[in-house]
């Protein structure tokens, strides 16, 4: 089979990326944006996705179907677009990639192949493919990955790892844990010492003895409350992939805390469009204690 057109499920900041970088590349890309947000809608205008209004005429006019959004969403997903396959009486082969535990994809899989279509595990690892010029990882796997590996350097860098359900979701949470992980560590560090007033101490040391963590923690703290909603939730699945392996969970459930921590403060309701970067470490960090607090307040 070849594919022609690629639907996009749904275009974020992540999706509409990939739309850009697929379109670029000769392909027709399609969405439904009904029910979603005025943002979705206008990053899909900008990375111009065609709107069919409906999942079952996405369906019908898909020869590949990808699955980008919230992890806590991928499930659900799954099930309306099954749904969807079963009245249109077409099964497109659906990839779902997400970043969501081998557990939670399984249970995904076992949805789309209510439907009949062909399932494939997926995850995506790099940023935006236009911010990495096409060097953004798909890992995929499961027992025929031919569909999705026709995007091999057409937007995106695709590599297969295997016939297992799980595998490309395993992966990408065990890459995740490290990246994502780190970055709540620093920031609860962080909101630690200026909670207890010894941020310009501990910064003066950081620039002495660890420079390029001070210059990760300036760049990347923050920036976490514009991500902090949806990383919580692959911190969860994080934790599940961890406790599934025999290795504590507790590591990213502390780290899901801290992402529901940076999702009360009020960089929060900004987005990478209209986020403030003239913001300072501190003024970011003083917005972590205070939301802190607020948690403390409420909790008493």
């Amino acid at each position: 089979m070849s594919v022609k057109t690629i639907a996009i499920l749904m275009p974020g900041d992540m999706g509409h990326g990939c739309a850009i970088a697929f379109r670029e590349n000769g392909f027709r890309v399609v969405t439904n944006l009904a029910e979603r947000s005025e943002r979705t809608k206008g990053l899909s205008a900008k990375a111009g996705l065609e709107d069919l209004g409906s999942f079952e005429e996405v369906v019908k006019q898909s020869d590949l179907v990808l699955s980008i959004l919230p992890p806590e969403k991928a499930l659900e997903q799954g099930r309306r677009f099954a749904d969807a396959m079963i009245a249109a009486g077409s099964t497109p082969p659906y990839v779902d990639c997400n970043a969501i535990a081998p557990a939670t994809t399984r249970n995904v899989g076992a949805e789309i192949e209510r439907a009949g279509a062909l399932y494939i595990d997926g995850g995506i690892i790099g940023s935006n493919p236009v911010n990495e010029n096409g060097g953004t990882r798909l890992y995929v796997s499961g027992p025929d990955t031919a569909a999705v590996r026709e995007l091999d350097g057409k937007g995106m860098v695709v590599r297969d790892i295997g016939d297992e359900i799980g595998r490309a979701s395993a992966l990408k949470m065990i890459y995740a844990s490290a990246t994502k992980g780190t970055f709540s560590l620093h920031a609860a560090v962080l909101t630690t010492a200026h909670a207890m007033g010894l941020t310009e101490e501990y910064v003066a040391e950081l620039s002495e003895s660890r420079p390029a963590m001070l210059s990760a923690m300036e760049k990347m703290v923050p920036r976490i409350p514009l991500d902090a909603g949806r990383w919580l939730g692959e911190m969860n699945e994080i934790a599940a992939t961890f406790a599934e392996a025999g290795v504590t969970s507790k590591f990213h459930e502390g780290a899901a805390d801290i992402m529901a921590l940076a999702d009360r403060t009020p960089i929060a309701a900004e987005t990478r469009e209209t986020v403030d970067t003239s913001r300072t470490l501190v003024e970011a960090l003083e917005m972590y204690v205070a939301a802190r607090q607020g948690v403390k307040d409420a909790a008493e």
